[in-house]
């Protein structure tokens, strides 16, 4: 089998590797011991294309150059309903995918510190002006079944680059149906989706950056944007590294 095809193979245990759940078992040196001996033996392939990776992104190259940013005039901030501002990096199309549901779904958690650094790298005095972090929440049961919230593997990095704190200030009431595959007007009609700040105390008064994955029709960052506002946020901005297109 050829790198590309073990490395996929192993994506799993490479994922479980890198993320936090392994960190009540495997000390971390250990940890980050065991995933340089991975790499040496398995070097990353591109995450679209299997071409052989850089270190930003988990992409090649030739993918990265492939990556959509916003348009001209969303380049100094884009709107969303329910909150003072919205920034993201990429557009969500292929390859940006790829690494989205590679951090979703395939537990690469090296994933959000590059997702992180590239947020800094673009939006540094922007996402700088927030004063707490805060990572958009997974219902609980979702979370049971995954084993962690793909938002603070993003969230925790940025807050840690930024020099703020971050807190799982929000907890989400209801499940919803998955949005993945789901048309924009099927995730329009998703059930509300209700939130409850369970850290008021924290959010208080406070600039606050909420950090998802992506938006899609924008209405769940919404919603958590003004549960934050009810809490006593001063100000509410998102961060997301991608947008599906209009």
């Amino acid at each position: 089998m050829a790198i590309g095809g073990v490395r996929r193979a192993a994506a799993p245990a490479l994922g479980l590797l890198r993320s936090a759940p392994l960190r009540v078992f495997v000390a971390r040196p250990v940890r980050r011991l065991g995933a340089l001996a991975l790499d040496l033996l398995l070097p990353r392939v591109c995450l679209a294309c299997s071409a052989p990776a850089e270190r930003e992104l988990g992409l090649c190259l030739e993918c990265r150059r492939l990556l959509e940013p916003p348009p001209p005039g969303l380049a100094g901030g884009d709107r969303l309903e329910g909150c003072d501002a919205f920034f993201w990096l990429w557009v969500y199309r292929p390859p940006m995918d790829q690494v989205i549901l590679g951090l979703k779904h395939h537990r690469l958690d090296y994933l959000g510190r590059h997702l992180a650094a590239a947020a800094v790298d673009a939006l540094g005095m922007e996402l700088g002006r927030a004063e707490l972090i805060v990572p958009m929440p997974m219902h609980w049961r979702r979370r049971l079944v995954r084993g962690r919230n793909h938002a603070e593997s993003i969230a925790r990095p940025l807050a840690g680059q930024l020099g703020r704190p971050q807190r799982a200030a929000l907890r989400r009431r209801t499940l919803g149906r998955p949005q993945v595959g789901r048309s924009r007007r099927q995730r329009l009609s998703n059930p509300t989706v209700m939130f409850h700040c369970s850290r008021p105390a924290d959010v208080r008064d406070r600039v606050v950056l909420l950090v998802d994955d992506v938006v899609t029709t924008g209405a769940t960052a919404a919603r958590a944007a003004r549960c934050l506002r009810a809490a006593g946020a001063s100000e509410v901005i998102v961060f997301t590294p991608a947008r599906t297109p209009e």
